[in-house]
């Protein structure tokens, strides 16, 4: 196939710089699914909000397909199309060759149809760019086998994904143009010299790849099939009898998806040593790591975004990949045989410009120390290396890696699932310790009291085992707060609590009351020994000083307490609270600071 080059028509509707992927915050849920299902961690997260690394980013749109929300979105340049079809210039549409899947159930007159309707002036497929393509693939695979490998270049994320992470291999790109340039050029070889021309891509990467310095102007506008759809959802009712300019179909021999030369694929060249073919981010990652390191050295590499363009994420979204094949297998089984084979046909037509320059764009390094990502692991609550899991969940392969992505400002630990798992675990045990506890003492609090008491009565009923309970009030702790503020109030109620805890047993519980006063419920104790125990405690209470801070004032109190256990008058935790209570009281009546036991 001739190469030359021509004069490049320059765009009519200049679109203004907008990024091709947007995110409404305001509709995020922060599943963080766009995170991590994005290949090439392109995607920053701080303080909840998610924003595109531009130099990172290959404009694959997983993370638009994984939003269940719809809070990532397209750039949307139906607006400059309109603008060309207002304006007096015929605009051509050139549709990807998956338009028969893309546009289902649409035959390809109703598209016509449609596309007339709403004011283009022609429509052209992109199959013929395809053979073209195909041609020159196989001219440059021509040839002694050994050497550098080859890239096919015609899709827009894996030649993205080769200058961004891994610009050693540029050079290995095959300098060619992607089919739908080729058949632009031809378009603007074969119609007036004003036409604009609209392309419908079956991806979103296209509709930046346009306005590329090497290609830009040969295609005015690029749309995907899924906005090309709301145009038509969007257009007046078309008559019936329109008519349809119909053309001879041409029919792909050369080329299989995107250009690619069958040939090559089947093994036709015999010069060629072996053709890998990878599909998807993952599986190319993979295999390009292996060539740098000299692991494998194929001649070609076929590679791929997706499983071919029919899997595209502007065509037909609601189909499975399965049926979109069958649906082009189908409409292909329907074609006329060609009355002209294509490199009879090529030769006829005006040869076009199909060289390309690929220059590395290599995306920027992060390379924090050792000792760097160890303190953002350890932020992380993993002490040590070997703490490390893997999973990840945060979208990223390793630990390190989104240590790393945290310290370059890209991410946050709030994406690591298992850590806020530990965090919300812990931040529920604390609270259903909160609810039972008291803060100011750490002893178990009034609610917690009534629960404990109620089953500790119970279970002494039901075995006929003894059971006592102790209430205290401190003596003059007004006074201490009246005197000495409220700072050594608390102080000493803590420092209460304390010896409170000191003195029991693990089976007894003891209780912050409210306010001054405490409790204790002493299982399998009678009367005299929990009297014993208070008298205990009391003692200890005498010698007892606290104070708020190294330099404040040493405050004490001495306390007043009443002594009930089950039997004959207390059948019930009320019965026990109020015996205990009136010992209590006529322990501060006659005198304080000492212990009476209840009646009975």
């Amino acid at each position: 196939m001739q190469v030359q080059r021509g004069e490049k028509h320059q765009g009519l509707v200049p679109l203004p710089f907008v990024p091709l992927i947007g995110w409404a915050h305001e509709d995020c849920t922060g599943c963080w699914g766009c995170v991590r299902h994005c290949p090439a961690d392109a995607l920053r997260v701080v303080e909840g909000q998610t924003t595109v690394i531009a130099e990172r980013c290959v404009k694959c749109g997983a993370c638009v397909q994984e939003c269940g929300k719809s809070s990532t979105s397209v750039r949307d340049d139906t607006a400059a199309v309109l603008d060309l079809l207002a304006s007096d210039v015929p605009v051509v549409a050139l549709l990807a060759s998956e338009y028969v899947s893309a546009l289902h159930p649409m035959s390809r007159p109703a598209v016509e149809q449609a596309l007339t309707g709403l004011g283009f002036s022609g429509m052209e497929t992109t199959i013929l760019g395809e053979e073209i393509v195909a041609a020159a693939y196989d001219q440059a695979l021509s040839g002694q086998p050994g050497g550098p490998p080859r890239l096919r270049s015609s899709c827009p994320v894996t030649v993205d994904w080769v200058r961004r992470f891994y610009p050693q291999l540029t050079g290995a790109l095959l300098p060619i143009v992607p089919p739908y340039i080729a058949q632009a050029r031809l378009v603007r070889e074969l119609y007036p010299s004003d036409v604009a021309i609209v392309y419908v891509s079956p991806c979103y990467a296209r509709k930046d790849e346009v306005f590329a310095s090497d290609v830009a102007g040969d295609v005015d506008v690029a749309i995907g099939f899924d906005e090309l759809r709301a145009l038509f959802a969007g257009a007046p009712p078309r008559s019936d009898d329109m008519p349809s300019r119909r053309k001879p179909q041409v029919v792909k021999q050369l080329s299989a998806i995107d250009g690619f030369p069958r040939r090559v694929l089947a093994g036709g060249h015999m010069d060629t040593a072996s053709v890998t073919t990878v599909r998807g981010l993952d599986e190319l990652d993979r295999l390009l790591t292996a060539i740098v390191r000299g692991e494998t050295a194929p001649a070609v590499v076929d590679m791929l975004c997706c499983e071919g363009c029919l899997d595209g994420p502007c065509v037909n979204s609601e189909l499975s990949v399965f049926a979109k094949r069958s649906i082009d297998t189908a409409e292909r089984s329907r074609q006329a045989p060609p009355a002209v084979d294509t490199r009879t046909l090529l030769s006829a037509l005006p040869s076009v410009q199909l060289g390309r320059t690929f220059t590395p764009d290599p995306a920027p390094v992060r390379e924090p120390s050792e000792e760097q990502i160890d303190e953002v692991l350890a932020a992380g609550e993993f002490m040590s290396r070997e703490d490390l899991i893997d999973c990840g969940a945060c979208g990223r392969a390793t630990c390190v890696e989104q240590a790393v992505a945290i310290w370059s400002g890209d991410s946050s630990w709030d994406l690591c699932f298992p850590l806020q798992r530990k965090r919300l675990v812990r931040e529920c045990e604390h609270f259903s310790e909160a609810s039972v506890t008291d803060d100011l003492t750490g002893l178990i609090n009034r609610r917690a009291f009534d629960q404990r008491l109620s089953d500790e009565v119970e279970r002494a009923v039901r075995y006929k085992t003894p059971l006592s309970l102790v209430m205290i009030d401190l003596d003059g702790f007004k006074e201490v707060n009246d005197r000495y503020g409220h700072a050594a109030g608390d102080a000493l109620l803590r420092a209460t609590g304390t010896l409170l805890r000191s003195e029991l047993r693990a089976t007894d519980a003891a209780v912050r009351y409210g306010g001054d006063e405490f409790a204790l419920v002493l299982p399998g104790v009678h009367k005299t020994g929990a009297w014993a125990v208070a008298e205990k405690i009391c003692a200890s209470l005498r010698q007892l000083q606290a104070a708020a801070g190294d330099d404040g004032p040493k405050v004490s109190a001495t306390a007043s307490m009443g002594v009930s256990s089950m039997g004959e008058h207390c059948t019930d935790a009320s019965a026990l609270l109020e015996s205990a209570d009136a010992a209590l009281y006529r322990a501060k009546r006659a005198g304080r600071n000492r212990v009476e036991l209840a009646a009975g």
